[in-house]
């Protein structure tokens, strides 16, 4: 059994010549149970029984990872997220690495608050930060803003200090804009994201618990063991992969959040279309808010067009108009298509069934020449030439993915370069001049990867908006505004054209007006209907073997025991019960 699953504190003696450096948060090597492990210290008594005691073996770690009162924070997140107290504090520990003890380097000087100051509300998020007040704010950036110039002035405002700035990047596996800026700006800052190599990281951790005053990384860099911190800084607030997956299945946002409320920090949440729960808590008044102007926000955004998608085509005449006038005039050409693959479903004509995974029942997508699962990506290759449950062989692919998209577009326009842009084409994405139509998926629409183009269309947005999820709306218009920023201003020549059924859903309404606040306005509302966040906080349990209904019953019957509302139980999106 893991040592970190042991849910309980252990007794040791510390030897003399460990005294002087066994303190709370250090990292020390014990024996347990036969063996050597790795544990924190998290309280110093003085005992008359210490004789009886085995002993402290070395210091692992001499700078405290859980100084305080970040072991409060630790505390916090163990009954937050119903995780046994090693599980939180095991998160704290970097890679097992041999490298030297590193030390921390001044910062050059950073900028003057030059693009703050063009946002309503900055200067006073400038002077909390200055001053070393604590609170958190939403920076809703412009369309087009530099946000790693912006991030490194805020960064800036920091300095002087004993207290480091922490800066959180989401997805940095493909590179970072923000990094890039912040590197050139203040040098050597200390790196804590899964895009170098362990022992890098390893190197950034422990001089920020030496106290190096700028770290920057992924969403576990709001659990960096700096002793003291002035500065939180989250950058796409609004992106899913703040939330973590393993266990502790924390929020880096909400981390952030009860962070800067024990170090007395400033948290800022920074995003050019913030989620709905950090844009409900600014427009209450409980977080601080600086935006942009309205004229600068219009100024900033496309000519928007909004089309009937059509039922004979992938392309609407409207678009494909776009396209081929764009091309003439020596513009490029941008197409999202949500769905991946070659069609989204394989369906039997005879026995009018889809071709579904036999691990988990959903519908398998075409794509490359076999079926794929995107729910738990089993794999079937190569595709069946008939139908496994009558053996006819009157099997159709239905819904265009972006593959078929991209081979239509191909045929349509046989003079340009037309490009997919998937998961797996990744590689060769940088491989010659940029094409002159860029067909992708999600994967191909991060800013660090897309090319300049004046056309950015939609496939189907409706794929989108009615998605089976309570975000779906939310998760649409986060999709919408960054294709938007896209395509650019339409002083530049910028144009978004989105195919949709549903032209006066407030997701599209809002990309068309320039308005988040539109948005926001009506998906409160919604949500206030049916209780889900920002007015509720939602709770999933998951529970599978042979006892799981039992469980799921005795979980569901306690909730209600406080005044909960508990929904289901429902099967495992995965299989099993649940």
């Amino acid at each position: 059994m893991p040592a970190w699953r042991l849910d309980r504190a252990f007794a040791y003696r510390i030897p003399p010549e460990l005294d002087e450096d066994v303190k709370p948060g250090v990292l020390v090597a014990v024996p347990l149970g036969g063996r050597n492990v790795r544990g924190i210290v998290i309280s110093e008594k003085p005992e008359a029984t210490q004789a009886d005691l085995q002993a402290i073996k070395r210091v692992v770690i001499p700078e405290p990872l859980t100084p305080p009162p970040l072991d409060g924070l630790y505390e916090w997140m163990a009954r937050r997220y119903a995780v046994p107290r090693p599980t939180a504090l095991s998160r704290v520990v970097p890679a097992r690495v041999r490298i030297a003890r590193p030390k921390p380097v001044a910062l050059r000087p950073g900028p003057a608050p030059d693009r703050l100051t063009a946002y309503s509300g900055a200067r006073e998020l400038w002077d909390a930060i200055r001053e070393g007040r604590s609170g958190e704010w939403l920076l809703q950036t412009a369309p087009g803003e530099n946000r790693g110039a912006l991030i490194a002035e805020l960064v800036a405002a920091a300095e002087g200090s004993s207290a480091a700035a922490l800066v959180t990047v989401p997805e940095v596996a493909h590179g970072s804009r923000v990094i890039d800026e912040l590197v050139n700006v203040f040098g050597d800052i200390a790196r804590v994201d899964s895009a170098i190599e362990d022992a890098d990281r390893a190197r950034g951790w422990l001089r920020l618990a030496a106290g190096h005053p700028l770290g920057i990384g992924g969403r576990a860099t709001v659990l960096a063991p700096a002793p003291a911190v002035r500065l939180i800084v989250l950058d796409d607030e609004q992106h899913r992969s703040y939330k973590e997956d393993r266990s502790p299945r924390y929020d880096a946002r909400r981390v952030a959040r009860e962070r800067a409320r024990l170090q007395g920090a400033v948290c800022v949440f920074v995003s050019s279309s913030p989620s709905v729960e950090i844009g409900a808590a600014a427009a209450a008044g409980d977080i601080g808010w600086a935006r942009p102007t309205r004229e600068r926000e219009r100024a900033a955004r496309p000519l928007v067009e909004v089309v009937e998608p059509p039922t004979d085509r992938v392309v609407s005449r409207s678009l494909h108009d776009r396209i081929r006038r764009t091309l003439e005039s020596g513009g490029r050409v941008a197409l999202l298509s949500p769905a991946r693959g070659y069609a989204r479903v394989v369906w039997c004509s005879s026995c009018r069934r889809s071709l579904r995974c036999v691990r988990c029942e959903t519908p398998m997508a075409f794509e490359g020449g076999g079926l794929h699962c995107h729910t738990c990506g089993n794999r079937l290759e190569p595709a069946p030439r008939s139908c496994p449950y009558c053996s006819s062989s009157r099997l159709v692919r239905l819904g265009a993915g972006s593959e078929r998209v991209a081979e239509k577009l191909a045929a349509a326009f046989p003079r340009a370069d037309v490009r997919y842009v998937a998961r797996e084409t990744l590689a060769r994405l940088s491989q010659g001049p940029p094409p002159d139509i860029y067909v992708t998926t999600w994967i191909g629409t991060k800013e660090i990867l897309r090319p300049e183009v004046s056309l950015v269309g939609i496939i189907n947005a409706d794929v989108l908006i009615r998605r089976p999820d309570w975000r779906a709306a939310e998760d649409a218009y986060h999709a919408l505004a960054e294709m938007s920023e896209w395509a650019g201003s339409a002083e530049n020549g910028g144009r978004l054209v989105i195919q949709t059924s549903d032209p006066r859903h407030h997701a599209v309404q809002a990309i068309a007006r320039a308005d988040f606040h539109y948005f926001l306005e009506r998906e409160i509302e919604h949500r206030r209907e049916l209780n889900y966040p920002p007015h509720k906080q939602l709770i999933r349990v998951t529970a599978r073997g042979p006892q799981a209904r039992t469980l799921i019953e005795k979980i569901g019957a306690a909730s209600r025991v406080h005044g909960a509302i508990a929904l289901g139980p429902i099967p495992a999106r995965r299989g099993g019960p649940g």
